[in-house]
C-alpha cells in the first residue's frame, strides 16, 4: 500500500498489520491507531483469556504490565497537555528531578 501524506504508518509482521497514526490529528485527521490502542487491544484479549480455561498467573502478570504501560502513556499525554505541547513536536519538560531526591542522570 503506498504511503501518502494522509495515510498512517503501516507496520506489517507475519499475521498482523497495524496502521499507526502519522501526523497530528488536528492537522491530518485520524489516519491510524496509537500505541495506546494496540495496548488496549492486547488488554482486551488477555482479559477474555482470563475469563476462560486459559486463565493463569502469567496472563494476569502480563495484564498488569500492560495496564501500567497504558497508565504511563496516559500520564505522558496529561503532562504534555498541561505543558501546552500536546499535538506538537516539542518535547515536554521532565519533572522527575523535581519530585525525587536524585538526578535522572545519576549525577
Amino acid at each position: 500500500m503506498p504511503q501518502t501524506e494522509r495515510s498512517g504508518e503501516l507496520v506489517e509482521r507475519p499475521h498482523i498489520r497495524v496502521v499507526f497514526q502519522r501526523g497530528f490529528v488536528p492537522e491530518v485527521g485520524i489516519n491510524g491507531c496509537r500505541v495506546e490502542d494496540v495496548i488496549a487491544l492486547a488488554i482486551d484479549r488477555l482479559e477474555k483469556y482470563q475469563q476462560g480455561p486459559l486463565a493463569c498467573a502469567e496472563n494476569e502478570g502480563a495484564l498488569k504490565a500492560l495496564q501500567v504501560a497504558n497508565s504511563t502513556l496516559e500520564s505522558r499525554v496529561q503532562r504534555r497537555r498541561e505543558q501546552g505541547v500536546f499535538n506538537t513536536s516539542t518535547p515536554h519538560s521532565r519533572t522527575e528531578d523535581k519530585f525525587e531526591d536524585f538526578s535522572a542522570t545519576g549525577a
